[in-house]
């Protein structure tokens, strides 16, 4: 299964620590306020990056707010993830799917006889049998694993799916579900044209998702908004407002600045270079809610590309990067309790036992071991930056456009880095361009940004070699650091189909020290999340899932306009 890329078994619940600050100076968890809630109205959210389409099978869903804006407002999943980070049934099932641990291993989905889409047609066992179709037969498909283990869908009742693998998948909920990128359910009437047997949807979702089975119907996208608006045959409990727009607001003081002055009554916005508990707090009419996430920053490291195709120089840039400074002077000033990360997506601290306390520890600031190693892989590191071959090593982070934290963490970073023999060069740049076309393609030479979203420690998708995007897979490989290593393989394979929980955990360690042997990246700091609103405009439960795997606006469906 594979996480988002954000610029944001048995499972344990999601430890959730949050600190909400009013203008009177209290806190609070998810206050509701505003009076009883009433329906009606409309309400304008802040957007921090955009999405560039909305394909929800290809690499245009690496974009966390492709998700927030659109695909998790409007498509269902078969299971979701709740609040605590727990696997649950969704509104689309009549209650928990049947397992069977075979052989062969299979699952039974009871679709709720209530569940219709958008045009009040029923969703069927046929629309399942269409998703996994079309995740394994659409030109540039991002993820496969876990649906390339499907052998048959059984659809001879309409209500009822019986899902049959080749071997056990342990993720199994990752599929159409969970938090994987193209964890949604698709409607099989809704693409008339395409092969039943084999459908390519490459050419579909260009700037509109022509169907619903979520609380809100997308009415519209372009470059400057989306507008959802309810959906009437929703067969759960209807939206109370009638309508969101969501604008891109990519630029974090502008964010704030249109919080302030009431152009957008909610923002999401990724902890900065500043407090913003501290900047908002002071207003009676803002709320604001912080706290740590199954989300992880990271410096990401391209291995086919020189200098990081050399491990020694990959080790040696663990040692030029200063992470207790990052942490003290940046991360803590919106996570007082903030520490070092310990391990890469898709395992995080808050999530059950998953993330090796000890992870990546021997990485320590240390300058002078950096340029030892940097001189046995045949540098001059008498000057600083060290050199080869009369080129200095130079080596070009991006971040995203307007991210002031990255911003801070590249800053810093290139300080310390040139003591160390590096001249690190922290560069802007448009965050979709960025998920969608360069990483894929392989054009960077180390990127900052956060994996996460899903609870499921499954690494394949990530980190395994058949997921490398080439030009044959229309860069739709989601391991887009380029790491191969078969023995690490076989590992991530197992995981993939192990069901006993303790034995799952064994491998997993295994694998996480594969990933910090090979240094396929550099893990930095647990991501924050932040949410701010005005609560003269709106009311509600703003805030629960802050958090929570889905983010802030997955419950928009319950906010209402103060009385």
């Amino acid at each position: 299964m594979h996480g988002l890329k954000r610029a944001f078994a048995v499972i344990a619940g999601l430890a959730l620590v949050a600190t909400a600050c009013g203008g009177d100076g209290t806190t609070a968890t998810g206050p509701t306020g505003g009076g009883e809630p009433t329906k009606g109205g409309t309400a304008v959210f802040g957007a921090e990056q955009w999405p560039e389409c909305l394909h929800v099978l290809t690499t245009c869903n690496f974009a966390t707010w492709y998700h927030v804006t659109t695909a998790q407002p409007v498509l269902p999943k078969l299971m979701m993830i709740d609040e605590a980070g727990n696997i649950v049934p969704s509104p689309v099932l009549a209650g928990d799917p049947v397992i069977d641990p075979g052989p062969p291993f299979t699952i039974t989905y009871s679709i709720n006889p209530d569940a219709v889409w958008e045009d009040a047609s029923p969703i069927t066992s046929e629309d399942i049998d269409f998703t996994w179709k079309a995740v394994m037969n659409t030109t540039g498909s991002d993820v496969t694993s876990g649906y390339d283990k499907i052998v048959s869908i059984d659809t001879s009742d309409p209500k009822t799916a019986v899902i049959e693998f080749s071997e056990p998948v342990a993720g199994w909920y990752d599929l159409m579900g969970g938090g994987n990128v193209n964890g949604y359910l698709l409607k099989k009437a809704a693409f008339p044209d395409a092969d039943p047997d084999k459908p390519d949807l490459a050419d579909e979702f260009k700037s509109e998702i022509p169907f619903s089975a979520g609380p809100w119907v997308l009415e519209s996208f372009s470059t400057s908004e989306a507008v959802l608006v309810r959906n009437d045959n929703y067969w759960g409990e209807q939206t109370l407002l009638d309508q969101v727009t969501f604008i891109p607001i990519e630029e974090q003081p502008q964010e704030t600045a249109a919080l302030l002055s009431g152009e957008v009554s909610v923002i999401f916005p990724q902890a900065s270079n500043v407090s913003i508990l501290d900047l908002l707090g002071d207003d009676p009419n803002l709320d604001v809610v912080s706290g740590p996430t199954n989300y992880g920053d990271a410096f990401w490291l391209n291995l086919q590309k020189a200098p990081f195709d050399d491990l020694l120089v990959r080790q040696a840039f663990g040692y030029a990067v200063d992470r207790q400074a990052i942490i003290d002077t940046i991360i803590k000033l919106n996570d007082p309790e903030a520490e070092i990360l310990t391990c890469l997506p898709p395992v995080f601290p808050v999530i059950g036992e998953w993330c090796d306390p000890d992870g990546w520890s021997e990485y320590t600031y240390d300058p002078a071991k950096s340029k030892e190693l940097l001189e046995q892989a045949g540098y001059d590191c008498s000057s600083v930056p060290c050199t080869k071959d009369g080129k200095e090593l130079s080596v070009v982070d991006f971040f995203t456009l307007g991210n002031e934290r990255r911003k801070a963490v590249g800053q810093l970073t290139q300080e310390k880095a040139l003591e160390a023999g590096w001249d690190f060069v922290p560069t802007e740049h448009d965050a979709t361009d960025l998920f969608t076309n360069i990483l894929p393609r392989g054009d960077y030479q180390v990127a900052e940004y956060a994996g996460g979203a899903t609870v499921d420690p499954a690494h394949t998708s990530s980190y395994a070699c058949d997921f490398i995007p080439t030009k044959a897979n229309s860069y739709g490989g989601t391991n887009t650091s380029f790491y191969c290593n078969p023995e690490a393989d076989a590992v991530m394979a197992a995981i993939d189909k192990e069901l006993d929980p303790a034995k799952r955990l064994e491998l997993v360690f295994e694998i996480q020290t594969f990933l910090q042997d090979d240094f396929v990246a550099l893990p930095l700091y647990p991501f924050v999340n932040i949410t701010a609103w005005r609560n003269d405009k709106i009311a509600g439960p703003v805030g629960d899932w802050n958090q929570a795997s889905y983010g802030t606006y997955y419950n928009m469906d319950q906010w209402f306009i103060p009385s």
